[in-house]
């Protein structure tokens, strides 16, 4: 299972905080520089936590403004009291959401948000402070209330639940950089199967190798050591692949197999329809740019020059992931294109046939996404998605329903062309219904991802 580790920004007043023990709060720094900084020194995710619950739009806005301009997820805690808190933050683009205190005065909010958003979208964040040596309980009202509650027995029954993962504070090392408290850990992510986060006492490279060697949890949280430059992710993770420990690393210069003049083939393909856009050539300099810049940098052959996609013409690639291949000799680049990626002004360099495809189908659904979406915005006199929008969402989910049982009907009458013709009409108009209830396919494909893929890897592990 691939460990990873997550940088966390508590908020107040629209800054960036950290205190110890839950206690004496200094200021940090901005939330948006600071989590351009962490993305780009390597980390997995981002955990930010609103630690007054007072100013929730000024909250929202931060949360909206880092998601709108990092790529990896981000998970939202702290003041997050009813259905509709946990509605608004991941409106805002947050990932996940963590609840603490709501969830121990209602358990029930757990159960319901689940059913209502999906597990792998509820977490519980579990403040545990301990009461003699085998004994945790949690706590609430930032560390100060003992709510009475076993804190393992509680992460059995947040499990039951619904809720998708853990996250474990450690009242007692919080801030204090003398090592995760292991006992706590290791007892909770024993009792439980979905992943649990340790949170609280990381103060070097090897506290974060001593929780991921001898308990089961599946990230490292932490804030201090990361925000005053004590510690570099990057270089947190490649200490930690030293000891096998497996973690995702970006950069991964010296696993490349660079050829006789130093240069590796670079497959460039678009993050969201899979359409391969160009073939390019990296050099170690256009390759550390990439990373560092998150755009697509390559070097020309003919020219033999450094040169940044898009300098010129406006057509950058933000870089969404970079995956070397079983060799280590060729790179996959998957971006979000800001135009064509051909000098010809095409969307794709390949484009001249030799073998003719059947059909050029292999991104339909987002062509019919994009229309829906513009018949939303600007809706079309005579077409019928505009019919269905202005009829409502009743209408939609009745069609879906309709759509769903003809389904059904084709299937037990083995009628292979009916099967592709309601299965098609069943897919559009949910479609439809993602669009009016704000659910993107990526959203899709993460469950997706999450329920199939990831799990997979772990059994596999």
């Amino acid at each position: 299972m691939i460990k990873q580790i997550i940088p966390c920004l508590d908020i107040r007043d629209g800054r960036v905080v950290k205190g110890k023990k839950f206690k004496d709060i200094q200021d940090v720094a901005d939330p948006l520089a600071l989590a351009k900084k962490y993305e780009d020194e390597g980390a997995d995710a981002l955990f930010v936590l609103d630690i007054t619950g007072e100013d929730r739009p000024k909250f929202l806005n931060i949360i909206n403004e880092i998601t709108s301009n990092l790529s990896i997820p981000v998970t939202a805690g702290g003041g997050i009291r009813t259905l509709k808190d946990i509605d608004d933050v991941i409106d805002s683009g947050a990932k996940k959401v963590s609840i603490t205190s709501a969830a121990v005065a209602d358990p029930d909010l757990l159960k319901r948000a689940a059913e209502k958003h999906g597990s792998e979208k509820i977490g519980l964040s579990i403040d545990a402070g301990r009461i003699d040596e085998n004994t945790w309980h949690a706590f609430t009202q930032g560390g100060k209330h003992d709510t009475g509650l076993n804190a393992i027995e509680w992460a059995i029954k947040g499990q039951a639940l619904g809720v998708g993962e853990i996250l474990l504070n450690s009242i007692d090392t919080d801030g204090v950089k003398d090592g995760f408290q292991i006992e706590l850990n290791k007892a909770i992510s024993d009792a439980v199967s979905i992943p649990v986060i340790a949170s609280g006492g990381a103060g070097t490279l090897e506290d974060f190798r001593e929780v991921f060697s001898k308990t089961n949890v599946a990230s490292a949280l932490a804030a201090s050591v990361f925000h005053y430059n004590e510690i570099n992710i990057n270089e947190l993770k490649t200490y930690l692949a030293k000891y096998d420990i497996p973690v995702r690393s970006f950069n991964m210069l010296e696993d490349i197999q660079f050829d006789s003049q130093g240069l590796v083939p670079a497959i460039v393909q678009d993050a969201t329809t899979a359409k391969v856009l160009m073939l390019a050539y990296m050099n170690k300099e256009a390759y550390e740019k990439t990373l560092e810049t998150k755009e697509t940098w390559f070097y020309s052959r003919s020219r033999q020059e450094l040169w940044h996609k898009g300098a010129t013409s406006g057509n950058k690639q933000t870089v969404v992931s970079m995956t070397l291949d079983c060799d280590g000799d060729t790179l996959l680049v998957k971006v979000l294109p800001h135009g064509p990626a051909c000098h010809t002004g095409k969307e794709s360099c390949f484009f001249t046939p030799i073998i003719e495809p059947k059909k050029d189908s292999h991104d339909v659904i987002h062509r019919i996404i994009d229309t829906i979406e513009h018949r939303r915005k600007f809706p079309e006199e005579g077409a019928y998605t505009t019919y269905l929008f202005n009829e409502g969402i009743d209408k939609v989910l009745k069609k879906v329903g309709e759509e769903a049982s003809e389904v059904i009907i084709g299937a037990k009458n083995n009628d292979r062309d009916e099967i592709k013709w309601e299965v098609a009409d069943l897919v559009y108009h949910t479609l439809v219904l993602l669009n009016m209830t704000n659910v993107s396919l990526d959203d899709i494909k993460d469950v997706l991802y999450e329920r199939h893929i990831e799990k997979k890897d772990d059994q596999n592990e």
